[in-house]
């Protein structure tokens, strides 16, 4: 009965530990290609900037893959605007944990 106990607990051990377990390396390589692949929808806006503008970006991932924006927090409203138009509903090559919120700093420069 001890033994049966105690091969019980080990493999409720073993199966908690093992859902828990995941690959922080793997994960922070999706993080950055998805940064990439963000940083390539931003490029070339259609207007020019005196100043650089910073924003910072709160975005999910839906089922399919899509980017969808839940707030830009930023004081220039084109800013705001041209990240909502450039990334909602956006499809990513590199797929995140859908319906996770993720928060991305974004820095949009100015030519001058």
């Amino acid at each position: 009965m001890k033994t049966i106990k105690s091969i019980t607990l080990a493999l409720a051990l073993l199966i908690g530990t093992a859902s828990f377990a995941t690959n922080p390396i793997v994960d922070k390589v999706k993080k950055e290609q998805a940064s990439l692949e963000i940083a390539q929808l931003l490029k070339g806006p259609l207007f020019e900037l005196e100043v650089d503008t910073a924003a910072s970006v709160i975005l999910v991932v839906n089922s399919e893959n899509e980017i969808v924006v839940l707030s830009v927090d930023t004081e220039d409203a084109q800013v705001e605007s041209f990240i909502k138009n450039r990334l909602n509903y956006k499809k990513l090559i590199n797929s995140l944990e859908r319906g996770k919120e993720y928060r991305l700093p974004v820095i949009i420069t100015s030519e001058t």
